[in-house]
């Protein structure tokens, strides 16, 4: 095992880190994880489904055959894990290493185990048996076969909530929803009822199939983090990738200082002989040096023992007298509990309406907004660039000198509004007047571009609210004057 090539960061975590960092695995590496157990896992229930008449035995044979799945996928984990790459079709070809030894007792004594997760790497990946596997698990067990039960329990009971999720979610969807339950399902009889909860049909194995395949995959990666985290703890793993890294770093160096102390020896005994200390540790053997080192506290064990000891009579004159009975006492705690979880729930409610009412009656903030879309018409007039000429000011130009002076400064208007929205990205809303539009486009333009713009309105509203006529030579200069400003806006 070559743990300097893994791909997960080397260090002692708590149990509740490691369990998180399987689930982070089995989302980094998602293809391989769920790639071996889909194949492996659809088929047999297909066949299953096919084979068995009735489904709810179907649905246990499945659920009995977990252990079977589980190998495969932490296969393709562990390989991910260790910098290979290994895809599906290679887990199922290597089907000889992931499936022995121990997948008798897997399927037999040991589908009981409640931390099987967390002990499947010993058999599968370690190839321990007998004994050696027994206590290689005891080992390994100390301080998180806790954590790893719990997992368990956790699992199990995400599956149910998946597999009525399922059920619920595909019964909202049917045409006939709302009769979620036929009469025909009531029965007076408590054993007819209860014959009916083990009548299951193909699309209930198909729920749980669904719900399964959502669930177990992390709970074997789950387990397998605890697994590496437990032997990080133990091997020192963390230490010994840093060794490694440091040995490759000195290797250039490693010659060097090699010749320079043979050198400084060479001298040293050249110049006289070992001192008296010098000479009695020379004469201490190796193994003399290692029992000295192995007795040291440094490499003593640890064990956490859990028994029931005797500690005497209670002396009832130094205990304190309680005013209530212990009963009450305990009636007391457990209502104080529940009131601090109600607390945490109704806080936790109130903050969610709180968002609720600022996400709907307060105004959008500016930093949510969302993306500009430029408005298509702005007081009436059609700004589309599809809507204009390619070249607004000559067409401008040509409409005045036909003697529709008001015709050219609409052109010359609409354009310039169309260059400000599409090419400036000016924000202009529908509902802006020429005021506000001016003020908007003073924000973008340049000035030279902002008075031009400002000359071209107010000859606009000369025409549109006070019906002066405008001049052909005042109408041809703002025609002259306009692909200085918006020429490049209109060749979209």
């Amino acid at each position: 095992m070559e743990i300097d090539r893994i791909a997960v960061a080397l260090r002692p975590r708590t149990q509740w880190e490691a369990l998180d960092l399987g689930f982070q695995m089995a989302r980094e590496w998602w293809r391989p994880i769920w790639g071996v157990w889909l194949a492996l896992y659809l088929p047999v229930a297909a066949i299953l489904l096919i084979v068995m008449p009735n489904k709810f035995h179907a649905a246990l044979v499945l659920f009995w055959l977990k252990p079977l799945f589980d190998r495969a996928v932490l296969h393709a984990a562990s390989r991910a894990v260790f910098g290979e790459e290994c895809g599906v079709m290679a887990t199922l070809r290597a089907y000889r290493d992931w499936l022995r030894p121990g997948l008798v007792g897997a399927l037999t004594f040991g589908r009981f185990d409640t931390a099987r997760s967390f002990t499947l790497p010993v058999s599968t990946l370690e190839k321990q048996t007998g004994s050696a596997a027994r206590k290689r698990r005891s080992a390994l067990g100390a301080r998180t076969r806790g954590n790893a039960v719990w997992l368990t329990v956790v699992c199990l009971h995400l599956e149910w909530v998946a597999l009525f999720a399922t059920v619920i979610v595909v019964r909202m969807l049917e045409p006939t929803a709302a009769d979620l339950v036929p009469d025909e399902a009531y029965d007076d009889d408590i054993l007819g009822a209860f014959r009916e909860m083990f009548m299951w049909s193909t699309r209930d194995v198909l729920h749980y199939v669904v719900a399964v395949s959502l669930v177990e995959p992390f709970f074997v990666t789950a387990g397998f983090a605890l697994y590496l985290n437990r032997r990080t703890i133990l091997e020192g793993w963390d230490i010994e990738v840093q060794l490694r890294r440091l040995e490759e770093r000195l290797r250039g160096v490693a010659k060097a200082a090699v010749l320079l102390l043979t050198i400084v020896a060479g001298a040293a005994a050249m110049i006289g002989g070992p001192q008296p200390a010098m000479a009695e540790q020379n004469e201490k053997s190796p193994q003399h040096e290692i029992t000295e080192v192995l007795a040291s506290p440094d490499f003593g064990s640890e064990r956490e023992v859990k028994r029931w000891r005797y500690i005497g009579e209670i002396d009832a004159s130094n205990s304190k007298p309680h005013t209530f009975s212990e009963s009450w006492l305990n009636l007391i705690r457990f209502i104080s509990d529940i009131s601090q979880g109600l607390i945490w729930v109704l806080a936790i409610v109130a903050i969610l309406l709180i968002l609720y009412a600022l996400r709907r009656f307060l105004p959008e903030p500016r930093l949510l907004k969302r993306a500009y879309r430029p408005p298509d018409t702005l007081s009436g007039l059609d700004v589309a660039p599809e809507s204009l000429p390619d070249d607004v000011a000559a067409a401008a130009a040509a409409v005045a000198r036909a003697g529709r002076p008001r015709e050219a400064l609409s052109l010359l208007y609409r354009g310039a509004l169309s260059a400000l929205a599409h090419r400036y990205e000016v924000p202009l809303l529908a509902g802006y007047t020429e005021g506000d539009c001016v003020r908007a486009a003073g924000r973008s333009l340049p000035d030279a571009g902002v008075v031009y713009f400002r000359q071209l309105v107010d000859a606009w509203q000369a025409v549109a609210y006070a019906a002066q006529t405008p001049s052909t030579a005042g109408v041809e200069q703002l025609c002259s004057n306009w692909p200085l400003h918006f020429a490049q806006a209109d060749k979209t």
